[in-house]
């Protein structure tokens, strides 16, 4: 009777090893998502609409990471940011309003059928203080407004999601990736584009738009830890074909023009590519209803991709 008892609890045993070995097995057959959010200025609004469509798929995140305008995005969702949250923020937020130098002032006057922000120069101003700005939107505004927003989190301790920033070291050249100290930090150097926001120095750096580097980080997240990378792209949300008109415009396009090539090298690492697809004004002037339409090209796409994405997550 005692070995037969013996044999009873050996095999009760034998049966919850493999249960609990069998539950671990499948733990790790669930792959990792990644999201990389690409860099874009005033198109970024699409990520917002990319966001609400994978939280709406129940499309868990395990790692982000962000460039330029993907960075001030991914930050707030990886802080555990509602997307309605996120929305409310990004669609009221006006960056005309973090111009801060004073010996030159704007003035923004319609013209047929678009915006042209003029500005002038106050020559005393300028001659009392000679030194010419270096760009027009300062990052230590933007920067103390995210700090308010998240109630000056850090890389360390306050982040939902792993999150890291891309940026540029304006002297040496190299991708400068931001996971350390205060989240602001780290967003408020990726989105300075040059010519529009000012360089964010930073401990010995002096910093500006990841995208210069790595306009959709891939290669980050991917080293992460991610076994799925999913890649957001802004480079199909296009202005309406027209000469540039103001400084904005113009250091845009430039931009714009230098990193093409770059992002598809960025994305060669990707397993799933978003782009959403938007012809409009694209711009830091843009009202709401355009802001709105961005957000909803974002939303278009992923809903387009969600099928595929998922395919690829249950054959993993």
């Amino acid at each position: 009777m005692k070995n037969k008892n013996n044999s009873i609890y050996k095999f009760i045993i034998i049966i919850i090893c493999v249960s609990l070995f069998s539950g671990i097995a499948i733990a790790d057959a669930k792959p990792k998502i990644g999201l990389a959010l690409g860099s874009g200025g005033a198109r970024g609004y699409a990520h917002v609409g990319v966001l609400k469509i994978l939280e709406k798929e129940e499309i868990e995140i395990d790692f982000i990471a962000g460039t330029s305008v993907g960075s001030l995005i991914g930050a707030l969702y990886a802080l555990g940011f509602d997307i309605d949250e996120i929305e409310k923020i990004v669609l009221e937020q006006d960056f005309m309003g973090y111009v801060t130098f004073k010996s030159i002032s704007f003035e923004l006057k319609e013209t047929k059928d678009r915006n042209v922000l003029g500005f002038s120069i106050n020559i005393p101003k300028l001659i009392a203080s000679p030194r010419l700005p270096r760009g027009l939107i300062s990052t230590i505004g933007i920067r103390d407004e995210f700090d308010r927003i998240s109630n000056w989190a850090h890389f360390e301790y306050d982040l939902k999601i792993p999150f890291k920033a891309v940026a540029t070291d304006l002297i040496t050249g190299e991708k400068i990736i931001m996971e350390n100290g205060k989240v602001s930090n780290g967003v408020a150097a990726s989105i300075s584009i040059p010519g529009i926001f000012s360089p964010f120095e930073f401990e010995d750096k002096i910093l500006v738009d990841g995208g210069l580097k790595d306009p959709v980080p891939v290669d980050v997240v991917r080293e992460m830890g991610a076994d799925i990378v999913i890649a957001v792209t802004l480079q199909g949300v296009k202005e309406e074909k027209k000469e540039p008109y103001n400084i904005i415009s113009i250091a845009d396009r430039s931009i714009e023009i230098m990193i093409e090539d770059l992002t598809r090298l960025s994305l060669e690492g990707a397993d799933i590519i978003l782009e959403p697809s938007y012809i409009g004004e694209v711009s830091f002037l843009m009202g709401e209803k355009e802001r709105v339409q961005i957000i909803q090209v974002g939303e278009d796409e992923a809903t387009k991709k969600m099928p595929e994405l998922k395919k690829m997550i249950a054959d993993f």
